[in-house]
């Protein structure tokens, strides 16, 4: 089953809703969260570009 988590200190740039809006929403005084009941598996280069985007390396996933 693919996986997509937070790991780490987020600082909360917002860049990973930049580069995957189908996969990430950002969420005001929280941070980013993976959106629910989405294929995460359909979005697997959209959610890899994100984790290469992230400056702090804290988008882990298993496709």
């Amino acid at each position: 089953m693919p996986l997509v988590w937070f790991e780490g200190d987020c600082i909360k740039c917002a860049m990973c809703a930049e580069e995957a809006p189908k996969v990430f929403v950002f969420v005001e005084n929280v941070g980013p969260q993976v959106k629910t009941e989405i294929d995460i598996a359909a979005h697997g280069e959209d959610i890899k570009r994100a984790a290469q985007f992230c400056p702090t390396g804290c988008i882990k996933y298993s496709l």
